[in-house]
This record gives C-alpha cells, structure tokens and sequence, in this order.
C-alpha cells in the first residue's frame, strides 16, 4: 500500500515536472518571438525613417532646377560715329525702336550745328527715342593722340556745346576719340569714359557707290552684317556709322538677326553699368 502511494506520488512528480519544463519552453519561445519582431519591426522602421529623410535624387534635381535661375538675355551695345544725319539717324533709330532697342550715337559737332547733314533735329530725336549720345570731335579732322591740348580741349568743347544747345539738361558721360586714337596721358585725364570697341562692321568700307547695281548693294550689305555676327558675343561693342544709306540697310537685318540669336541691343552705359571717367572701354 505504502508502495503504490510512492510510486503515484513520483509519476505526479513527473508529470509535473515536465509541465513546468513545457510552460518555461512556451514562455521562452514566446520572449524570443517578441524580440525577433521587435528587431525586425525596428530594422523596418529605421529603413523608413532613412527613406524619408534621404532625398532622392529626383526630388534633388527637382529643387535644383527650382532654384537656378535662368542666365540673363546675351547683351550688345550697338555704337554709331561720324552723325548725326538728318535721314539715316532718325530712321535708324526707327528701327530700334521696332524692337525696343537702344544704341548710342558718337556725335560730330559741326554736323549738329551745321546744315550740310541736318543733324540737329536727329539728335534730339534719338534721345527721345531713350537712346544715348557721345562725343566724337568738332571736326572729324583732329586725332588726340598727336594734337595740341588747345585743339583737343576745343573738339571736345565744342562738341559738347553743340550737343547740350538741342538738349540742355542732357547729362555727357561718354567720348570716342576719332579713329580711336588718344594719348594715354589724356585717356586718364579725361572727364568722360572712352568708349572704343570690339567688333568692325567696316561698314565705310562697304558704303554705296552711284554705280553700284541692287546686287552689288546687297552684297555690301550682307558683308557688313556677317562682319558684325561673325565676332558678336554676349558683351560685345559694335561700331558702325550712321552716315551711310548702306549702313542703315544693313541694320535693319542686323538687328532682325542679334533678336533672333537672343541678343538684346543696350546703350553703351547699359551694357557697362556706369561706366568711369578716363578708362578706356573696348567691350564689357
């Protein structure tokens, strides 16, 4: 009797024995389970949250693209010598305005005072029109790099006086001395910018004749305008002069082509920004 008491009180032992193993297996398997899914839920959610705080590289190019802002428009300052002429002047500056251009004109004093070009009412007209105007000489005969100071100081002078007697309020800030010659000694004492250039339409060269035929014009036309667009940059300064029918013939395709390659015609002053008294100025 004591015997089998012993031995069911061992097989419940055994039993119990390994119910607890089992319970402690259950619960052991059950924390492993939690912690691989909290790794895993935690590797999860750092993937995400790296994902979203990396950008990618389309959004990047999305807001470079955003912020770059687009290159201004290329510009060049178209400069005429030797005018003002009654006719060519005033319909030159027509032209411009076609587009909304402006250009500075070099002027020649004696031919704002005299009669044999008519300029005077031209003048005033292209700086209605928002164009600029220069200093050339008096004469058109005098150099400054090998002239008396009496002769330089007088075709500068004089210039100016011809120019403020059309338009007396109107501020001088610019000269282009003839043929572009001066003398460093004066360049740096002079009271105005001296504005020389980078591109040659050799448009004198190409002027009409009395025998040229319509082909023969055209041809000097289509010169003086592939002399121009075959060295023209952004920041380039153009001479022409604005005394020649051919001249103003060429510019009407000229200014038609410098709009069409995204040039924009400026003044001289806009095209530098202020430009400085006695420094020489060949282009921007």
């Amino acid at each position: 009797m004591i015997g089998r008491k012993l031995s069911y009180a061992r097989k419940r032992f055994v039993n119990i024995f390994f119910l607890c193993l089992a319970v402690i297996f259950c619960f052991t398997a059950c924390a492993n389970t939690s912690a691989v899914t909290t790794a895993v839920s935690s590797t999860v959610t750092t993937g995400t949250t790296a994902a979203s705080t990396v950008p990618s590289t389309s959004a990047t190019a999305a807001t470079t693209e955003q912020t770059i802002q687009k290159p201004q428009k290329k510009q060049v300052a178209l400069t005429f010598d030797d005018g003002p002429h009654k006719t060519y002047t005033a319909s030159i500056a027509d032209e411009l305005a076609k587009y909304g251009f402006h250009a500075t004109f070099f002027v020649v004093g004696n031919r704002v005072d005299g009669t044999e070009y008519g300029g005077g009412s031209s003048l005033s007209y292209v700086l209605a029109g928002g164009n600029e105007v220069g200093i050339h000489g008096y004469t058109h005969l005098i150099h400054y790099d090998n002239c008396t100071a009496e002769e330089y100081a007088r075709e500068l002078g004089n210039t100016a006086l011809a120019i403020q007697s059309f338009a007396p309020e109107y501020k001088i800030n610019l000269m282009r001395p003839i043929g572009g010659r001066i003398c460093d000694e004066r360049a740096e004492e002079c009271e105005y910018a001296i504005i020389l250039w980078n591109v040659d339409s050799e448009d004198w060269r190409h002027k009409y004749s009395d025998s040229d035929s319509e082909e023969a014009k055209l041809q000097k036309v289509n010169t003086i305008v592939e002399n121009v667009m075959s060295d023209v940059e952004d920041g380039s300064i153009i001479l022409m002069h604005d005394i020649y029918e051919s001249t103003f013939d060429a510019v009407k395709i000229l200014l038609a082509r410098l709009d069409a390659e995204g040039y924009e015609v400026v003044t001289v002053s806009e095209l530098l920004g202020e430009p400085k008294p006695g420094v020489k100025y060949t282009g921007r």
